[in-house]
């Protein structure tokens, strides 16, 4: 009996519908847009820096060799973390220094590691290029953040405002739910079932698009080997949790005009 109601109300409100269903799959694109970026950025950022230069230098120990065996050099692209590791001079038998660079976030732990591993130096973080690193990945989540949160704020507010307008216009249809023995809990279910059923298609949908638009931002950005794979898991994740959200919040606020309702005032047009 539930699946015949939410079909339908479906088919009779299409249109109130389609509005909540369009905030929520564009809430469910952004942020699975932006959390679809952020993830092949992530993965991309490293290489795309490493054009920038080394972050962690491996030099001579003092007191020790005064250059580093030509051999060590693969001890130190062996060590997990290190993206790039070039021996300076280059193509010779000894370097002078070892140029490596890391995820920022591994700076320090890459750099015991090398010195635990590689007998007679010692790794030093340039500290410059780390923290231009780090600044960098903040302001790109920063600004993920804000789009992020303006994307929710504005679904929020339609799918709250076209929630209650869509209890306001059936208010004598819950009325006689109410008169017939439904408990408000069980006219909610069924006003949960119908959004939580237009905002899965919607979310779905936005979360096609939304990785579609984030390879393709990927790739206009980081070449054409940064767009990664089609989905991604944070993507899928970010688009179903704006839709729970969204929808969430809005069911909060109708089912509390729900409780309110006197299905006999109600029922004689008061």
């Amino acid at each position: 009996m539930l699946l015949q109601l939410v079909l339908a109300s479906l088919r009779r409100r299409f249109r109130q519908l389609a509005l909540i269903a369009l905030a929520v799959g564009v809430a469910a694109g952004t942020v699975a847009t932006l959390a679809g970026f952020s993830t092949r950025v992530e993965q991309r950022l490293g290489e795309s820096l490493a054009a920038f230069g080394p972050n962690l230098l491996v030099r001579p120990q003092v007191g020790g060799l005064p250059r580093i065996p030509a051999a060590e050099l693969a001890r130190v692209r062996a060590v997990p973390g290190v993206r790039t590791a070039t021996g300076i001079p280059p193509g010779g038998l000894d370097f002078e220094r070892i140029e490596v660079r890391t995820d920022p976030k591994q700076l320090a732990g890459v750099a015991r590691a090398i010195e635990g591993r590689v007998a007679g130096v010692e790794a030093r973080p340039l500290l410059r290029a780390s923290e231009s690193d780090a600044r960098l990945t903040r302001r790109l989540t920063l600004v993920l953040l804000a789009v992020s949160a303006v994307s929710l704020g504005l679904a929020l507010l339609s799918v709250g405002a076209a929630t209650t307008a869509l209890v306001g216009e059936r208010r004598t249809e819950i009325g006689l739910f109410l008169a017939l023995g439904f408990t408000a809990r069980r006219v909610g279910v069924l006003f949960a079932t119908e959004l939580l059923a237009t905002a899965l298609l919607a979310a779905t949908l936005g979360e096609v698009l939304g990785e579609v638009a984030a390879r393709g931002l990927a790739n206009s950005l980081l070449g054409a080997g940064g767009g990664g794979p089609l989905f991604t898991l944070s993507g899928f994740a970010a688009a179903a949790l704006a839709a729970v959200l969204v929808v969430g919040l809005s069911m909060t606020v109708a089912l509390s005009r729900v409780e309110r309702l006197d299905p006999a005032r109600v029922l004689k047009g008061e």
